[in-house]
């Protein structure tokens, strides 16, 4: 994976009709940051093990989505 805090990616991808616009960058307390703007969803992504949820209004269902499609790119 590359050193997201000095190269920010910025993933568009859609699965089960919701499209995901999302900025990644490395959490300096651990893993990666997932954020997607338009919504104001914020997790940690913790490769190969879990994904944290940083915001109470986050939609699980989103969260599975999202975690599912990182590690299958990683």
């Amino acid at each position: 994976m590359p050193d997201l805090l000095f190269d920010p990616s910025h993933v568009i991808f859609e699965t089960d009709g919701t499209r995901y616009d999302l900025v990644m960058t490395n959490d300096p307390y651990g893993g990666v940051l997932v954020v997607w703007p338009t919504t104001g969803y914020v997790w940690r992504w913790f490769p190969g093990d879990r994904m944290a949820t940083l915001t109470t209004n986050a939609n699980p269902y989103d969260k599975e989505n999202i975690f599912h499609y990182l590690e299958k790119t990683k």
